[in-house]
């Protein structure tokens, strides 16, 4: 009867991640060169980058996406295919991620459940409008720098602005107060579902500033939302697939090398945020992510 506490507190521990992916690559390494067409070198390499992307998504709030596509592309995968890969691995990573703020209690459930309509709304909008932007790869990756290049802008910007401090008599303002960053939330949700640039590159800045919000609890509240978001174009995307009116993916293989590498990853993001060193230079860390990205698309 013992066993029981222990197998349901054992996902508390980092441990018991590392540990399970071990044994998750070893039993697939039988699998590489055969029916997964991946080397076993490449997968490694994938696995680990995958690692990395998970812990600084968890820990900064910056979307996958904008760290993913040059990846991918990068991997000689096209841009509106790796729109698609991009946000599939992002559901493993966010998952477990904000599952863990949720049960931390560091996400602010009054603003997500706000927020996470007006997301299902904007990332249908953005997958709908990815049908007419086949064929247009060039263009699709001119609209992702510019964009990427104004969130580091306004990033660079916020950090004169002074971070909330968390208190035990915060008062987080209700859903009603929040109804002005409506347009924000469907908005950066749109180009979710367009580019797989994830809304919580949006919205964690915007929770912040505006809605005055501790970064660490808009990281957690963002990257929930941000979860939900992604888990519903999983759904857009089998819809249309079953409907036949879109093919799945090419580089889908991939996905045994990425999603259980930021599962880890992950779980390490979400614990360096609860060192105060590392949380004093979240935004610092943002930036230099997202500048490196953006001059690898220029490249």
């Amino acid at each position: 009867m013992k066993m029981w506490p222990l197998l349901f507190k054992s996902p508390k521990h980092l441990g018991f991640w590392m540990l399970t992916d071990t044994v998750y690559v070893f039993f697939l390494s039988f699998f590489l060169n055969t029916s997964i067409p991946l080397s076993f070198t490449k997968f490694i390499f994938i696995h680990f980058l995958a690692i990395g992307v998970g812990a600084m998504v968890m820990f900064t709030g910056l979307g996958a996406g904008i760290l993913w596509i040059p990846v991918l592309t990068f991997l000689e995968i096209r841009p509106s295919e790796a729109v698609a890969i991009s946000i599939f691995t992002q559901i493993a990573g966010k998952g477990t991620g904000s599952l863990t703020y949720l049960f931390n209690g560091m996400v602010d459930l009054k603003t997500a459940v706000a927020f996470i309509p007006m997301a299902l709304t904007g990332v249908s909008l953005g997958f709908l409008s990815s049908f007419y932007m086949r064929g247009y790869e060039q263009l699709l990756l001119y609209i992702f720098v510019l964009i990427a290049a104004y969130l580091l802008i306004r990033t660079i910007l916020s950090l004169r602005s002074p971070i909330p401090i968390i208190t035990a008599s915060s008062v987080i303002p209700p859903p009603i107060i929040s109804a002005g960053s409506y347009p924000v939330v469907i908005l950066s949700s749109f180009f979710t579902g367009l580019l797989s640039i994830g809304n919580s590159d949006w919205l964690i800045p915007h929770m912040a500033l505006k809605l005055k919000m501790p970064i660490s609890r808009a990281v957690a509240t963002g990257l929930l939302i941000m979860f939900v978001t992604i888990l519903f174009y999983l759904v857009l995307t089998c819809i249309s697939v079953w409907q036949g009116s879109a093919s799945w993916p090419h580089g889908t293989y991939l996905l045994f090398a990425t999603c259980s590498g930021v599962i880890v990853g992950g779980q390490i993001g979400t614990r360096l945020i609860c060192i105060p060193w590392f949380e004093r230079y979240q935004k610092h860390t943002f930036i230099v992510l997202l500048g490196a990205s953006i001059i690898h698309l220029l490249c």
